[in-house]
């Protein structure tokens, strides 16, 4: 284990800060994102077409720079998430025991995570138009469980077979297998899907299992790289994250594998810049993937050099709490706000009124996570695999 230095990102309790930092951005970005598509689900209601939030700020015919951006930096969230939850595997496993004990830590909290999901992700629950959405809680919870099939493979085999499900799975677009039930279980693992359950309700599997839990693998595979050296680890993250960068633009630019949609020059400069960076994440393809650990790597890089807020890392230390309560409040928040009288209304369902709320939630919930953090004092943990 590396020695604590001043230049060192390890603090006193034992955390990585560059992790905690990368985390509380990208959830306060994570913010962002749900308190846009949940203000947007409720403008849709209210005017319909007329209403200023648009319901695809990534359709390039449609949207605006602003709402473009709005939404496009938060891509950055899910992978992170994911991501930086195989490493905390990797780094509980290193202070509570090996395979075995980690296994079961792995099961329980998958199986936790899951039942968060269910609870979050149900919708009019007493009605016959009931619908689950499975979301990232969803396809963090199943990783998990997969991740304690796996944590006793060889680690040559593993490191194979995490890079397949990664850049492999863009090769099986399209393919359904035969057959109703292994068509859906196909479709969990590999597409985003909408069935029916009959008698029970409707089922939105929006992340999908597999690429996802490739991620995470990997995240647990490089869990290694943040027991470095200081100086070596930082080099060793910037050249990752240019790394990827540089090969997202060569796949990217040549037209070639890892993603359905193609860059192509558009009427303008910034749709043609966003029409190069708008890569799929529902399945997560492999420039979305590139793109995205990419600017990860930098960004850790950078925290790495203590260009770090401790504003970032609080909420960083307690994500899953801040994670359950942002929905919470963001859901309320929306609800409360479609009852008001114009003009509160109106700019309460604006990009203005998006940023404001978005800062609000992140405030208000810092003094939880801030009790949350003086609570678990003491080593770096999983922090529930986080949503992360």
């Amino acid at each position: 284990m590396m020695a604590d230095t001043a230049a060192s990102p390890r603090r006193s309790g034992g955390r990585l800060a560059s992790i905690d930092a990368m985390r509380g951005l990208v959830m306060l970005l994570m913010t962002l994102d749900h308190v846009r598509g949940d203000f947007t689900a409720v403008a849709q209601r209210l005017w319909r077409d007329a209403s200023v939030l648009p319901a695809n700020p990534l359709e390039l015919e449609t949207t605006t720079p602003t709402f473009f951006l709005m939404r496009w930096v938060t891509h950055l969230c899910a992978p992170t998430f994911v991501f930086l939850a195989g490493t905390s595997v990797n780094f509980w496993m290193l202070r509570h025991g090996r395979e075995r004990s980690v296994g079961r830590y792995l099961l329980t909290r998958g199986a936790m995570i899951l039942g968060i999901n269910m609870a979050l992700g149900l919708h009019a629950p007493f009605s016959s138009a009931r619908l689950l959405v499975l979301g990232v809680l969803w396809a963090i919870g199943c990783s998990m469980l997969l991740l304690a099939l796996v944590v006793r493979l060889p680690r040559a085999l593993s490191w194979c077979l995490a890079l397949l499900l990664v850049a492999g799975h863009d090769a099986l677009r399209g393919y359904i297998p035969e057959g109703e039930m292994a068509s859906v279980l196909w479709r969990l693992a590999f597409v985003r899907t909408y069935f029916e359950v009959p008698g029970v309700g409707a089922v939105y599997a929006l992340y999908t299992v597999l690429p996802w839990f490739g991620l995470m693998w990997l995240g647990y595979l490089c869990g290694g790289v943040f027991r470095m050296e200081v100086e070596r680890r930082r080099r060793l993250l910037s050249a990752l994250g240019a790394g990827c960068l540089a090969l997202f633009a060569l796949l990217r630019l040549s037209g070639g594998y890892g993603d359905p949609t193609s860059f192509m020059a558009q009427s303008t400069g910034w749709r043609t810049m966003a029409s190069f960076v708008n890569v799929g994440k529902y399945p997560p393809t492999l420039q979305f993937t590139l793109l995205t650990l990419g600017v990860m790597w930098l960004l850790l890089a950078w925290f790495e050099r203590g260009r770090r807020l401790e504003l970032l890392c609080v909420p960083g230390r307690a994500p899953l709490a801040y994670y359950v309560l942002h929905i919470i409040c963001i859901r309320g928040l929306a609800a409360v706000l479609a009852l008001m009288p114009e003009p509160i209304r109106g700019a309460s369902f604006s990009a203005m009124g998006v940023v404001a709320f978005s800062v609000l939630v992140f405030v208000a919930l810092y003094p939880v996570c801030s009790r949350i953090g003086l609570w678990r004092a003491g080593g770096y943990r999983m922090s529930g695999g986080a949503p992360a």
